[in-house]
């Protein structure tokens, strides 16, 4: 399989296997990221699924980028907002379940958790198109020289505040998800890149 085909592939494949993740991750109610707390939030609000939100922030996100970086939008960024947003809607809609016990929760819960950084370790593998909260963070790094580590606080931050403000899902797997998401992607990352982009005898001979 050529190298085109093999990113193609885990950018779509990478996405589904993220938005399953972040789809467990809600439906097992102890806590959210900030920003699909946010999207959550903004949907009991004031209505339209939780894909919806996140498609339309997402947008406003992207026209930010293109304002501050002066450039065009980025096309493949707003793809995959698009597919990420009708992936989650068609599983949180598929998955329709809440499970009352702990037990379960903790186990619906780490199972998303390690499906969603398996699947931004994949996706990000293609080297496509970053999501528009991604591609803001480095645009805030060059524009106003900040750290990676600073432009990302006040991105997270703010949706987290937003998140608070309406009362969005956030718990302890919020905070699980905050610190060691970062981590378990850096392992998952160079492993998925040997088995997917390191060429086998057969390929190179």
């Amino acid at each position: 399989m050529g190298k085109t085909m093999t990113r193609s592939l885990s950018y779509i494949c990478g996405l589904i296997i993220k938005s399953l993740g972040i789809s467990l991750i809600l439906r097992s109610e102890l806590g959210a990221d900030a920003w699909n707390g946010f999207f959550v939030a903004m949907s009991e609000w004031i209505g339209f699924t939780v894909g919806s939100w996140l498609i339309t922030c997402g947008v406003l996100i992207t026209l930010l980028n293109a304002f501050l970086s002066k450039k065009p939008p980025n096309p493949l960024s707003l793809l995959t907002i698009v597919v990420l947003g009708f992936c989650i809607d068609f599983w949180l809609d598929t998955l329709d379940f809440h499970p009352v016990q702990l037990f379960y929760q903790v186990l619906i819960f780490w199972g998303g958790f390690l499906l969603a950084t398996i699947g931004i370790s994949i996706y990000v593998q293609s080297k496509y198109a970053l999501t528009p909260a991604d591609q803001l963070m480095y645009i805030l790094t060059e524009r106003y020289a900040m750290s990676l580590t600073a432009s990302k606080t006040v991105i997270d931050g703010s949706a987290l505040l937003f998140a608070l403000m309406l009362h969005g899902p956030l718990g302890l797997g919020t905070f699980i998800y905050t610190f060691l998401c970062g981590p378990l992607i850096q392992f998952f990352i160079p492993k998925i890149e040997r088995l997917l982009f390191t060429d086998s005898p057969t390929t190179r001979s």
